[in-house]
C-alpha cells in the first residue's frame, strides 16, 4: 500500500468522523441544531474522492457510527447502573443500527453511479427519509434519531411538522446538505462563483431555509389560546431510584406511594381538574388480592382529595394454557399463566378505576423482545435482571375521559414514555378525540445524560404535529407542559422531587398530519422505488441495446 493512499484513507476516516459528529451535536440537548443542515457535506465530499461503492458504504458507516455514538452513548447505561445486559444490548446497537441505513445508502449510490449526480441526489434524499418511515413500522422499530428530530428546539421551524411530521424536516434538512455541496463543487471546479446552475441552486437553498422559518414565525405570531376554558393538571415527580423501585429494599411500594400521595394532597388544595403520576409510580400489581390493603388507600385517598387521577402502574391478566401469550409465565404447576402489562390508569374523583390502558409501543430487547412469537427461545436468556425485559404488548388505544368544570367533558390520550417518539402513534390518539395528550415516563435510568433531554424535547415535535397540548410527567424529571406551538411552558429538572399546577386548554382543530397522516412519507416512498426502478429499466435497456 502506497503511503499517499495510506495517507488518504486517514484523511477519509477523520472526514467521516467530523460529519457523523456534526450531525450528532445537531441533536438535543445541544443547541447547535443547524449543525445538521451542513453535517453530511464531509460525506458527500469523501462521495467525490472514492470511486467504489464498496468503500463509499464503508465510510458512510464510519460516518452513521460516530453519529450514533454521539447520540446514543447513554443507552448502555455505562454511566448509572452498570447493568451487564444493558450495557451489552447498548452497546450492539452502537455497532449494529447505523447497518439498516446502508441498503437505502447503496441505492442511492447505484443510482448515482448510473444516472448521474442530479438523479443520486434525488434519491439519497428519497430514500433516507424512506428509511426513517419504514423503520418506524413494526416491533423493529426505533425512530429516536430521525434526522427531522434533530430541530426539536428550533420552534419556529418546526411548525410545518403540521404538515409532513418529521419527515418533512428531514427531506429539508437531507436536501439543504445536497444543494450547499453542489454549489460547493461547482464553484471549485469552474471558479465562477455566480452561473445559472448556481443561481437556480442558491434559490432553491433560500427558499428550503428560510420557508419554514418564515411560516413558523407567523403560525408562532398568530396563535392565541382561544379555545375553550382552561383546564388544570397538577404533576407529581416523586425522583424515586428506578434501579432499587423494583427491589423495595430502600423504599418499600407503600413508602413510594405515600410520596405520591403527600405530593397529590398539597395539589388537591388548588383544586385541579387531574393530577398525574409517572411511569409505574405504582410498582406493584395493585389490582391483585395480595394489594388490597394499599389499593384501597389509594382510592381512600383520591377520594377524600376530590380530584381524579392517572398513573402508570403494572397490570396483569390471566389466561389458561390455550390461550395464553408466549411471554406469559406459568403460575406454579398449574395450567394458567399470568402476562404482565406496562400499563396506565384513571381513577375518578370517588376513587373508582374507569379506564385502564396497556402499553402497545415497547422498547425492543428492553420491554420485550421484539416478535417474541417467533423468537420464543430467546425469551427466558434475554430477561432483564430488573424485570421488565418481558412486558405483554397491549391490543387498542385508549382515550380518556375527564369531566371538568361540572358539565364539560374533554379527551385525553396517555402515551407511556417510547411511545410518545412515534409521530404517528400520538396522531391516533387526536384522531380518536384527544383534546389535549400526556406523556408518563421514566427517563431517570441513565443519569444526567442526553436521553432524557432527548424524550423530553420530541413532545414539542408531537404537540406541533397534533396542535395539542402536552403534558410529561416524569419520575426523575423531566417533566414538562408544551402548548399547541411546541414551545415548554414549564419544565421542571432531572433528579428533583417536584409538584407543580399547569393550565392547559382542550383543542379541538384537527391538523392535515393527523387527517391525512404519513403522505409525505410515502409519497418520498413512492418517490424513491420510482426512480429506482426507473434507473434499473434504462440500464437494462442500455446492456441490451450495446
Amino acid at each position: 500500500m502506497s503511503v499517499s493512499v495510506k495517507n488518504n484513507r486517514i484523511r477519509y476516516y477523520l472526514i467521516a468522523g467530523i460529519g457523523g459528529l456534526l450531525l450528532g451535536c445537531s441533536f438535543p440537548p445541544s443547541p447547535l441544531y443547524s449543525l445538521a443542515y451542513i453535517a453530511f457535506f464531509p460525506l458527500f465530499w469523501i462521495y467525490e474522492g472514492v470511486d467504489k461503492n464498496g468503500t463509499r458504504l464503508w465510510y458512510t458507516y464510519i460516518f452513521l457510527f460516530v453519529f450514533h455514538c454521539s447520540t446514543l452513548y447513554w443507552v448502555g447505561g455505562f454511566v448509572v447502573g452498570k447493568d451487564i445486559w444493558m450495557m451489552v444490548a447498548g452497546g450492539l446497537l452502537l455497532f449494529i443500527h447505523p447497518i439498516f441505513y446502508l441498503p437505502f445508502v447503496w441505492a442511492a449510490l447505484w443510482v448515482r453511479k448510473k444516472a448521474g449526480r442530479m438523479a443520486g441526489y434525488i434519491a439519497f434524499c428519497l430514500l433516507w427519509v424512506s428509511f426513517e418511515y419504514l423503520h418506524s413500522l413494526g416491533e423493529y422499530a426505533f425512530p429516536w434519531i430521525q434526522l427531522g428530530n434533530s430541530q426539536a428546539y428550533d420552534t419556529a421551524r418546526i411548525q410545518i411538522l403540521e404538515f409532513t411530521s418529521v419527515y418533512g424536516l428531514s427531506f429539508i434538512i437531507l436536501a439543504f446538505n445536497c444543494i450547499v455541496f453542489e454549489i460547493t463543487r461547482i464553484i471549485l471546479n469552474e471558479r465562477k462563483f455566480f452561473s445559472p446552475q448556481t443561481t437556480i441552486l442558491i434559490s432553491i437553498l433560500i427558499v428550503l431555509f428560510f420557508g419554514p422559518l418564515v411560516y413558523g414565525s407567523v403560525v408562532k405570531n398568530s396563535y392565541k389560546d382561544n379555545s375553550a376554558l382552561p383546564i388544570s393538571v397538577g404533576i407529581v415527580q416523586a425522583n424515586i431510584d428506578p434501579w432499587q423501585k423494583w427491589d423495595g429494599e430502600i423504599q418499600s411500594p407503600e413508602e413510594q406511594v405515600h410520596i405520591h400521595l403527600q405530593k397529590t394532597e398539597l395539589l388537591s388544595f388548588y383544586h385541579p381538574d387531574l393530577i398525574i403520576w409517572p411511569e409505574t409510580a405504582i410498582p406493584v400489581y395493585i389490582f391483585s388480592p395480595r394489594y388490597s390493603a394499599l389499593l384501597q388507600k389509594i382510592q381512600s385517598s383520591i377520594d377524600s382529595f376530590n380530584v381524579p387521577l392517572i398513573t402508570g402502574l403494572p397490570t396483569y391478566r390471566v389466561f389458561d394454557s390455550t390461550e395464553a401469550p408466549v411471554t406469559a409465565d406459568q403460575i406454579g404447576k398449574s395450567n394458567l399463566f399470568v402476562e404482565s402489562y406496562n400499563s396506565t390508569a384513571l381513577f375518578d374523583s370517588n376513587g373508582r378505576i374507569e379506564k385502564v390502558y396497556q402499553k402497545i409501543i415497547l422498547v425492543p430487547f428492553a420491554e420485550r423482545i421484539p416478535y417474541a412469537e417467533t423468537f420464543r427461545f430467546l425469551i427466558e436468556p434475554l430477561k432483564w435482571n430488573v424485570g421488565i425485559s418481558s412486558w405483554g404488548k397491549g391490543t387498542d388505544t385508549v382515550v380518556f375521559e375527564l369531566s371538568v368544570h361540572d358539565s364539560m367533558r374533554v379527551k385525553f390520550g396517555g402515551m407511556i414514555c417510547y411511545e410518545s417518539v412515534f409521530p404517528n402513534f400520538a396522531r391516533e390518539f387526536v384522531r380518536r378525540g384527544a383534546n389535549f395528550l400526556i406523556v408518563i415516563t421514566n427517563d431517570s435510568w441513565w443519569g444526567n445524560t442526553s436521553g432524557a433531554y432527548q424524550h423530553a424535547s420530541y413532545a414539542s415535535l408531537r404537540a406541533v404535529e397534533t396542535r395539542r397540548w402536552i403534558v410529561q410527567a416524569a419520575n426523575g424529571g423531566i417533566s414538562l407542559v408544551v402548548d399547541p406551538t411546541g414551545v415548554v411552558r414549564y419544565k421542571t429538572h432531572l433528579y428533583e422531587q417536584d409538584a407543580f399546577i399547569a393550565h392547559i386548554k382542550p383543542e379541538t382543530n384537527v391538523t392535515f398530519y393527523v387527517q391525512h397522516g404519513d403522505i409525505f412519507a410515502q409519497i418520498c416512498l413512492f418517490g424513491g422505488l420510482v426512480i429506482l426502478i426507473f434507473t434499473i429499466f434504462t440500464n437494462v435497456r442500455q446492456h441490451r441495446g450495446g
